[in-house]
């Protein structure tokens, strides 16, 4: 009788190692996909090549008046949380 006890005790070691690790590879992919979703949505930079003097000259008060504010990107919900940087 306490032979068939202690045979009985690998397998749920053998259940929860299978178990952890199945819960490890998930966290994995989930952390991998949200990486990847955020590299989409990085700032990209360029140079200007004019200098801010000619800038400052250009924009007058009214072609201020009449300047068209930029497209912004349409975006159908926000994710709420804390961002890790």
């Amino acid at each position: 009788m306490i032979a068939q006890q202690y045979r009985r005790i690998p397998f749920p070691l053998i259940g929860a190692a299978l178990f952890g690790l199945l819960v490890g590879v998930y966290l994995f992919a989930w952390k991998r996909k949200r990486s990847e979703k955020r590299k989409s949505a990085t700032v990209i930079g360029h140079r200007v090549e004019k200098h801010p003097d000619d800038v400052l000259k250009h924009w007058t008060a009214e072609k201020m008046r009449d300047a068209k504010p930029a497209p912004l990107p349409k975006v159908d919900a926000l994710e709420r949380g804390k961002e890790d940087v």
